[in-house]
């Protein structure tokens, strides 16, 4: 079985510094800070207004993204008025921390649900980005371009100084995993990948920690965000396969990652695993899913880039 086409835009906004500035190794908190601020700034039209109270709530796409409330009563939830957060924002994963002019750097944005057709506020976002920097010096940025995933591949829907967008709003294609090539499929978790097994957070992952982890992201967003898809077969399909898929090698490890948020005034801990693992048994029944999840990442926090995992061949290694 493979996962149904999940209707998604996939936008990558590439930003120049135009001074010296010294970031973080992992720098998901950073943008998304900065991009959560610039949003509202661009988008809401009563800013003293409180976001549960405002009148124009249903229509603003701040609210859209980062409000994201259902009705409880009527959700996919019985009882739960929040839905996931219809975006995954990906920063520039390398690890370098020194930018400068002539040094670009790339922000992914994956829109779904309701933020779909949000680019025109989205390139305001990403101006407004720029001029209110990065780092706590305020460092500035340009935006360069915007480039969107469609059917062809990469391909630039905005540059800077234009007047106008080249496609407002293009539809990705569905992730597909790559031909096999024969060998070991290992997955790489690239970004920190915070699970909950009990209540508790998983520090030794296992192939079904890896299965419900599939399949509740599966489930979750198809429920609110499939347009009518049914997320049960999936999710019967992926739990089935708990006890014939088994890890090999792995090299994994927990690193805690620590971010100020601005909203609860206080340090927040967001630690995960990374590293890597070797996939045993029905490992080729499994690449699409798999390949879906390269896409829409799993776990918490996948709003601020956690969660991102990649498939490859070979034995695990760091």
């Amino acid at each position: 079985m493979e996962p149904t086409d999940l209707p998604h835009e996939l936008y990558r906004f590439v930003l120049e510094p135009l001074e010296p500035m010294r970031l973080p190794a992992y720098k998901g908190s950073t943008f998304r800070g900065v991009f959560g601020h610039s949003l509202r700034r661009v988008a809401c039209a009563l800013r003293d207004e409180d976001c549960p109270t405002c009148l124009v709530r249903a229509t603003c796409t701040y609210q859209r993204l980062f409000e994201t409330r259902v009705d409880p009563g009527q959700g996919p939830k019985p009882g739960v008025d929040r839905a996931p957060h219809p975006y995954v924002l990906t920063p520039p994963l390398d690890e370098q921390r020194d930018a400068g002019p002539g040094r670009e750097l790339a922000c992914d944005l994956l829109l779904m649900g309701p933020a779909r057709g949000t680019l025109p506020y989205l390139v305001y976002t990403f101006q407004e980005v720029g001029r209110r920097g990065l780092t706590r010096d305020r460092k500035p940025l340009a935006l360069r371009r915007v480039e969107a995933l469609g059917a062809e591949g990469w391909r630039t829907v905005y540059a800077e100084g234009a007047d106008a967008l080249t496609d407002p709003a293009v539809e990705a294609p569905a992730p597909r995993a790559p031909a096999r090539a024969g060998g070991r499929l290992g997955l790489r978790l690239v970004t920190p990948l915070r699970l909950k097994r009990n209540g508790r957070f998983v520090r030794e992952f296992t192939p079904d920690d890896l299965l419900v982890a599939l399949a509740r992201r599966w489930g979750d967003l198809v429920r609110y965000y499939g347009g009518g898809l049914d997320p049960e077969p999936g999710v019967r399909w992926l739990l089935g396969l708990r006890g014939a898929v088994a890890f090999g090698a792995t090299d994994l490890r927990w690193l805690d990652w620590t971010r100020y948020s601005n909203r609860q005034q206080r340090r927040m801990q967001l630690g995960g695993l990374v590293g890597s693992v070797e996939l045993r048994g029905p490992v080729d029944e499994l690449r699409p899913w798999l390949a879906w999840a390269e896409r829409f990442h799993l776990g918490k926090a996948t709003s601020f880039g956690l969660g991102k995992i990649e498939i490859f061949e070979g034995e695990a290694h760091a």
